[in-house]
Formats: C-alpha cells, sequence, structure tokens
C-alpha cells in the first residue's frame, strides 16, 4: 500500500520560518516499520504543481495535515488543507484524509469543510498506522478514526516511537528562531518534543497532546538531537514541550546526555514562569540552552486572571525574567491582546512594560478557539470565528471593543520593535525592519 503524507502551502502571513514537522515524519516513520511505501510532500517549501499533486494521488491514500505539532496549540486556518483537497481531487481520484487539531477538536466540521473522505483524531503517529491496517486488513474506509475518542499514545508507545523519517524531509529547510553572538536570529533549525501534555489547562489554549504528563526516554530523546546533528549539521533546536521544566529529573538528565555527547549546541524552550530554579537552569546553561521562551501573556493582573493565569503575580514574572538573565540565558515572552477586558490603557501598560523589560517577544491576538475552553463557555463560536480568525477581516481588536482605526499609536509601536520576534525574522528574510500584525 502506498501513502502520501501532506503538509499543505502556507496560510497567507505565516511564512516567516517552517519547523521540521516530526508528526507528519514520526507518522512516515511508523508506517514504515509496518512496510508501507511512505512519501512526504511539505508544499510550504516545494513547488506546487498539478504534477506534484498528481504523484500526491498516486498513492492509496493521501493525509494532508491542516497543522503539524508547532502548531497544535494554535492551528491556522484550515482553508489551506481543503485547497490542498481539492488541487488532489482534481488531479487524482483517490481516498482522502484529514489529520490535526482540527479533525481533533471537531470533526464535524473539519470534515463538512475539508470534503476529507476520513478524519483522524489524536496524535499522527499512532492514528495512522492504525487506520492503515485497518483499510489493509478489512478492506473498510472508515469516516473517522479512531471509531470513538482521540487517539492519545501511552508512555510505553512512547519509548517505543522510532526516530522520524527525516530522510523525507528537505531538512536544510526548516528555520525557527534561535540565537547567534546572543542576537535573536533565523536559524536552520531542529524541533525536538520530549514531553507531551501539559496539565495546566489555560482556559484559551488548545492542548492536542492532553493534560496528562507523558515524557520520552532522555536517551531516545538525544538520539534524535544528534540525528539531526550528526547528519544534517544542525546547531540550533527548538524543544516543543509545552512546559519543559515541570519534571526537573527529567532536566537534569536530559542535560548530562547532551553534555556527555560533547556536542555543541544551542536551544531553546518554552515553559511557565512559577516553574524554573537556579539549579536547573544553570544545567541547561551548560547543556547549551540559550534562550527561554515564557507565558506571561500580559503584563495587567487583570488580563492574566482572564485567562486563568491570575495566580502568577507581577513579582513571579519579574523575578523569573532575572533569574533567567543571572544564570546567562535569553528570556522571550508571549503576550496576548484583544482580551473582552483590554482597554487602551491595559495596552499602553504593555507596550511600557515591554520597554522597561526589554525582553524578546511574540505578540498575538486573542480569539477564542473550538476545542478550548473559552471557547465551550463564552457563547456561539463556530468555523469563521473559532479558525479562520486569522482571515476574517475584523475593525476590533480581537474580541475587544476598541477598534483598529483608533489604536494605530499601538499597531505602529510593534511593527517598528526591534525586540518583536515576527519582526525579527520577517527582517532575516526581506532585509525591512517592518512587518504586519
Amino acid at each position: 500500500m502506498k501513502v502520501s503524507l501532506v503538509m499543505p502551502r502556507d496560510p497567507p502571513g505565516m511564512n516567516n520560518f517552517h519547523q521540521v514537522p516530526i508528526g507528519a515524519l514520526y507518522a512516515a516513520a511508523q508506517l514504515e516499520q509496518d512496510e508501507i511505501d511512505v512519501s512526504f510532500f511539505d508544499l510550504r517549501i516545494e513547488q506546487e504543481s498539478d504534477a506534484t499533486y498528481s504523484k500526491i494521488g498516486a498513492a492509496d491514500l493521501a493525509v494532508v495535515f491542516s497543522a503539524d505539532y508547532d502548531l497544535a496549540q494554535c492551528y491556522p486556518p484550515l482553508s489551506a488543507a481543503r485547497d490542498c483537497i481539492t488541487s488532489i481531487r482534481r488531479n487524482a481520484n483517490t481516498l482522502v484524509a484529514c489529520a490535526g487539531s482540527h479533525a481533533t477538536a471537531h470533526d464535524p466540521l473539519t470534515r463538512e469543510f475539508t470534503k476529507a473522505d476520513i478524519i483522524i483524531r489524536g496524535e499522527f503517529e499512532f492514528a495512522l498506522p492504525e487506520l492503515v491496517r485497518c483499510i489493509r486488513s478489512e478492506n473498510r474506509k472508515p469516516k473517522t478514526w479512531p471509531p470513538s475518542g482521540i487517539r492519545i499514545g501511552s508512555d510505553n508507545e512512547l519509548s517505543r516511537l522510532p526516530s522520524p523519517a527525516y530522510r523525507l524531509a528537505r531538512m536544510q529547510d526548516y528555520f525557527s528562531e534561535g540565537f547567534v553572538s546572543n542576537q535573536l536570529d533565523r536559524v536552520n533549525s531542529g524541533l525536538i518534543l520530549g514531553n507531551r501534555g501539559c496539565p495546566y489547562a489555560c482556559n484559551f489554549c488548545y492542548l492536542f497532546f492532553g493534560q496528562r504528563l507523558r515524557k520520552r526516554p532522555v536517551d531516545l530523546t538525544v538520539a534524535e538531537l544528534k540525528q539531526m546533528y550528526e547528519i544534517y549539521s544542525f546547531r540550533h533546536f527548538f524543544f516543543l514541550d509545552y512546559t519543559f521544566t515541570i519534571d526537573n529529573s527529567w532536566v537534569q538528565r536530559l542535560c548530562a546526555s547532551i553534555i556527555a555527547s560533547g556536542m555543541r549546541v544551542s536551544w531553546i524552550c518554552q515553559t511557565r514562569v512559577d516553574c524554573i530554579n537556579e539549579k536547573t537552569l544553570l544545567r541547561m546553561k551548560e547543556a547549551g540552552c540559550s534562550g527561554i521562551w515564557l507565558g506571561v501573556e500580559s503584563p495587567e493582573l487583570n488580563q492574566r486572571a482572564y485567562l486563568t493565569k491570575g495566580r502568577i503575580t507581577g513579582s513571579q514574572i519579574e523575578n523569573a525574567i532575572s533569574l533567567i538573565r543571572r544564570c546567562g540565558l535569553i528570556p522571550l515572552v508571549f503576550v496576548i491582546v484583544g482580551l473582552p477586558n483590554e482597554t487602551e490603557t491595559t495596552l499602553q501598560s504593555l507596550n511600557e512594560w515591554l520597554d522597561k523589560s526589554h525582553v524578546y517577544y511574540s505578540l498575538s491576538i486573542f480569539q477564542r478557539r473550538l476545542g478550548t475552553p473559552l471557547g465551550s463557555v463564552e457563547g456561539p463560536i463556530d468555523l469563521a470565528n473559532g479558525w479562520g480568525y486569522l482571515e476574517r477581516p475584523s475593525q476590533f481588536l480581537g474580541e475587544s471593543s476598541l477598534l483598529r482605526s483608533e489604536i494605530e499609536w499601538f499597531f505602529d509601536y510593534h511593527r517598528r520593535s526591534g525586540t518583536r520576534m515576527a519582526n525579527v525574522m520577517q527582517r532575516r528574510l526581506t532585509e525591512s525592519p517592518r512587518s504586519v500584525i
């Protein structure tokens, strides 16, 4: 049996960089263990054409991923997957499945919008091989897989999971943020997923991997890093774990293994401000960590409280940033604007805090999303405003009552900011100092 795995082209405005699609490549490795003939197409970096779609459609099953694991929390517009499926059907007559966070969050809506034959719910590398076995052995084409529930791999399954099938992808074309001479830059970068799941369940965040923490063995995690280091000459890496430092014992073992390997690497991770300590940070620094993303969300308590992070104090945020710097690492922060309780005063407060803190940051505009606690309790939500918000023009800032036309000063600040990550990435692509919000 032949299977084509497909990453659709970029949605508009989402092309600063592409990270290694490890979810799809894990799935490819699992399928190859079952002696399935697998082809991988990443249309974000490959040229689209009718010939390409004919090659995709030559397989017995084409699987289109609406988002890989790096974007599973915030899922991009579903229109790219829909258009990809339409193009496959225009050039071939084959069975088409859609997998990703969209399908997992709301499979009927995903089927209706994409017109996929099969909807795959859950982690690709475990759900997809089971689906293929069902099709091969039973000659059955289920509309949804698994038939009920969401497929999540167990700890034991993670310990037996092979490394991603990197050789199927154009590894030299994957990039992320990284630090070069202590300055944020766009670097050729590998992606590592050591731990899955997050027990904190913030109400705005979609937990594709669920709340239960599952850990990949340290030796297998470092083996993947070593593969990319030795075979593809990667020196920069991003750990996708949602709360990297949630298990200090695991982090200490990981760092010891990286140090013992002799690899000279630079890596970035992400965690919470209340999940770090000096001993662990110093060990991470020794193992090559250069920067840490923190989910600050807002310097304003009322904003954090709306996002169920009201227990995080301003002092904790400042202390975490200071501690990271004291340990020789560089702090980066995620911030969100456009909450229902947003005002011009809170926006001004954010700008002033960014000036004072001088941290690199990523700015997101708030929108309730399908699959999140806020998406289910704060009124009606559908495809247009649950997934399509990145494509849907609005006169308001997120879900606030602030008219965009009346806060041009806010947008201008962030278009010009030298510490906003999107600006740094865009500048490296175009040598332009400006970007768009």
